[in-house]
C-alpha cells in the first residue's frame, strides 16, 4: 500500500475522485512549504517554489498498486522517463506520514497562482463566474 496526497480533481466531491473508490481515505492534510499551486484550466498543478508561503491543501489516501497505476495514467506520469510526462512524483511529509504527490512538470505552460493553495474552494468560485 502507498499513501498519496491529492489536491485537485481527485479530491472528494470532484470529478476524478471515483478513481479512489478502492482507496482508504486517511484524512485532510497540507504540504510543507516549498510548493505553489497553478490553475491549469480544469485542474491544478503543483510546482516546487520557494516564493509562496501558503501550503497546498489536500487529502491523503492509502492506495493499492492497481489504483496507483490508474492515478499514474490520469496524471500522465511516465515511469520510464518521469521528467517528460505531464506530472512527476515527489514524496512529502503529511499528517499521516510520507505520501506521494504529483508535481507538474511545467513543460506545457503555466497558469495563474492559486494563492491560498485550496483548489476545491478556488475551482468552486471559478465555476460561478
Amino acid at each position: 500500500m502507498t499513501r498519496v496526497f491529492v489536491y485537485g480533481s481527485l479530491l472528494s466531491g470532484l470529478s476524478n475522485n471515483g478513481l479512489l473508490e478502492d482507496a482508504t481515505f486517511l484524512g485532510r492534510s497540507k504540504t510543507p512549504k516549498g510548493f505553489a499551486m497553478l490553475d491549469l484550466g480544469w485542474f491544478p498543478g503543483v510546482i516546487h517554489s520557494d516564493v509562496h508561503e501558503a501550503p497546498i491543501l489536500g487529502e491523503v489516501y492509502e492506495v493499492d498498486d492497481d489504483t496507483l497505476n490508474r492515478l499514474d495514467g490520469l496524471e500522465g506520469y511516465r515511469k520510464e522517463d518521469p521528467t517528460s510526462g505531464l506530472y512527476n512524483k515527489t514524496t512529502i511529509e503529511t499528517d499521516f506520514g510520507e505520501a506521494i504527490m504529483y508535481v507538474y512538470n511545467n513543460h506545457y505552460g503555466r497558469g495563474n497562482i492559486v494563492s491560498d493553495g485550496d483548489w476545491k474552494s478556488y475551482y468552486s468560485n471559478k465555476m460561478r463566474i
